[in-house]
């Protein structure tokens, strides 16, 4: 079966209308209300730049933008700068009238000098931007909901419109029937020389990196190997995170002294991460040169070449995080491919309707690396070394693995004393059963549960970063009123929805699944990313009758149930509230 290039372009089209369409009632809604009732606008007062991350000072009346939370940054002219003159207008007027603007990523709360004000820090903050407002402290700056990448959908659009040639035409008009495959499993030490072999036999290959297999060390070490040799190397990635976790790896240390890698839309505090980093407009091809851009830049590049590839070598990081459109783009820029990625962790999140992308038969076109793997576009290696966590997280997370995963290490875990009868030795999950109340995605008391387990922790080391998972909006934000009742603010405690930490490495997890959907809130990707976060421990808290649903796919029940054999607790209101410490497991 073949997906129609039309049918390829209206999916796109679908996504960019439900992407936009949230967007422009926020754009066409009035400021002041956006403002004052909804909150989703700010006002605040610049003080400075540290550490390459711009330093706002905002009003406790008003709630602050939430950690993690991405930002259009606005510089009004001077008379709008103060909100009592926006009157009428509109979020969309207000951008009309900026003199500039930039992304802003809130990453930190801090108190100010005087308590009617608290101090926020915001990264990716670019650095024309930030040369136009430094010399101007007391700017009055204007933080509004983030456009959405529309860009990015137009040039992926516009690629399955007009491009033709072998390139892409070998990743967009294939037969989309799905074949059995096995990975081929990677089992030798040097995985970057391996991988520069293969690639020496075939013009693209897919990298299957399991947690903590160390996917973007191999392509630091590819990448080095590949320069020394006079190629033109591209790395693109979902996110600049990745892009810049790859530029510090050691193995680009001297790479980037000597000034070779390059970057587009460099930031601020990426510059004082690494002030050896040169900025680029666009992706430009070098010899013995490393060039760094996200998806939505390298997109439209692949639209402005011709029929001879651009670069030597084109590596996509977070592969499993790109629609199919944007492998034909990758396949058009470089002559050589090496996507990596992760097809058993989450796919690419898109605004569509499930059920809509279900009825027309869109899903090959999210799943790109999925789709990749299953139609042949590629050979697939698997890596099956873990550097992450210790065997016995290992032996967990490889069930959606098929069991081939290996710790490269075991390791000794610090005690916590007020839950060394819960938790195991060796570190890996533990399962702690409760009650929670059927359909309702706000359980009370499996929050208070988590909260209690969170500050045992914390007792033990005030150091230890710890994230608190949930897959449900509400239930994330449930969580985090009842931690502010028994932990204060850290930096080192993460509360967050697993769609969001895909990446994220930490020393301990906690992951809340409420007695509700299921078919959602236990989804396999989602339970695969939460569950492979930590070094140390994994806290998985449900409810004791989760077993009962046979909308749980059965990998998901396999690992819950191992564990109710192995490392289980189970915890009623009565016992916690009469003595936590007392606490056995099963």
């Amino acid at each position: 079966m073949r997906i129609s290039r039309r049918t390829q372009e209206q999916f796109l089209e679908d996504e960019l209308r439900a992407e936009t369409e949230a967007y422009k009632k926020k754009f066409l809604t009035s400021a002041i209300s956006l403002l004052k009732d909804s909150g989703e606008m700010f006002v605040a007062q610049f003080v400075g730049f540290r550490a390459g991350q711009m330093v706002m000072k905002f009003p406790n009346t008003r709630a602050l933008p939430r950690k993690g939370e991405f930002l259009q940054c606005m510089a009004l002219p001077p008379e709008l700068q103060n909100y009592r003159n926006w009157g009428d207008m509109t979020y969309q007027d207000l951008y009309r009238k900026q003199l500039c603007s930039t992304e802003a990523v809130c990453v930190w709360h801090g108190k100010a000098d005087d308590e009617r004000f608290s101090l926020v820090g915001f990264s990716r903050i670019d650095l024309n931007f930030a040369d136009k407002i430094r010399g101007v402290p007391g700017l009055i700056l204007t933080f509004a909901p983030q456009r959405p990448p529309i860009d990015y959908m137009l040039n992926l659009q516009s690629l399955v419109e007009n491009e033709g040639g072998d390139a892409v035409s070998s990743v967009l008009d294939v037969d989309f029937e799905n074949r059995n495959w096995t990975p081929l499993y990677i089992r030798q030490n040097n995985v970057s020389n391996y991988v520069y072999t293969q690639l020496q036999l075939t013009d693209t290959m897919i990298l299957q990196g399991p947690p903590g297999t160390s996917k973007t060390f191999v392509i630091a070490e590819l990448c080095v190997r590949l320069c020394a040799e006079g190629k033109s190397v591209l790395v693109t990635a979902m996110t600049n995170r990745a892009l810049m976790e790859l530029a510090a790896k050691e193995p680009l240390k001297d790479l980037l002294q000597k000034k070779k890698i390059f970057k587009t839309n460099v930031t601020t505090d990426e510059f004082e991460l690494l002030d050896k980093l040169q900025p680029a407009k666009q992706p430009i091809s070098m010899p013995s040169c490393l060039m760094l851009s996200t998806f939505y830049v390298a997109s439209g590049t692949a639209l402005g070449v011709g029929a001879e590839q651009t670069f030597d070598y084109v590596i996509m990081d977070e592969a499993s995080q790109a629609l199919l459109p944007m492998f034909a783009a990758a396949k058009k820029l470089g002559a050589k491919n090496l996507w990596v990625g992760d097809i058993c962790q989450l796919s690419p999140i898109v605004s569509l309707n499930k059920d809509r992308i279900r009825i027309c038969g869109y899903q090959p076109l999210v799943d790109g690396l999925k789709t990749a793997a299953d139609v042949g576009i590629a050979p697939v290696y698997q890596m099956t070394t873990t550097y992450r966590f210790g065997q016995r997280a290992a032996d967990y997370t490889g069930l959606f693995y098929n069991k081939t995963l290996k710790a490269k290490d075991d390791f000794a875990f610090e005690a916590i004393p007020m839950l060394d009868n819960v938790l195991s030795s060796k570190g890996g999950p533990t399962l702690v059963m409760t009650d929670m109340p059927p359909g309702n995605n706000v359980p009370e008391f499996a929050n208070v549960l988590a909260a209690y387990i969170l500050k045992c922790i914390l007792a033990a080391n005030p150091e230890k970063e710890v994230a608190v998972l949930s897959c449900m909006k509400n239930t994330v934000r449930a969580l985090l009123r009842t931690i502010n009742q028994y932990v204060e603010c850290r930096d080192n405690v993460l509360v967050d929805t697993v769609a969001r930490v895909q990446g994220l490495t930490t020393d301990i997890t906690i992951f809340i699944i409420p007695n509700t959907s299921y078919i959602h809130t236990a989804e396999q990707h989602l339970f695969n990313v939460a569950t492979s976060r930590a070094r140390e421990h994994t806290i998985i808290i449900v409810d004791k009758s989760i077993f009962r649903f046979s909308t749980i796919k059965p990998l998901v029940k396999d690992y819950l149930s191992k564990l109710v054999d192995d490392q289980s607790i189970y915890v009623s209101e009565k016992m916690l509230r009469e003595g936590a410490s007392d606490l056995k497991l099963r």
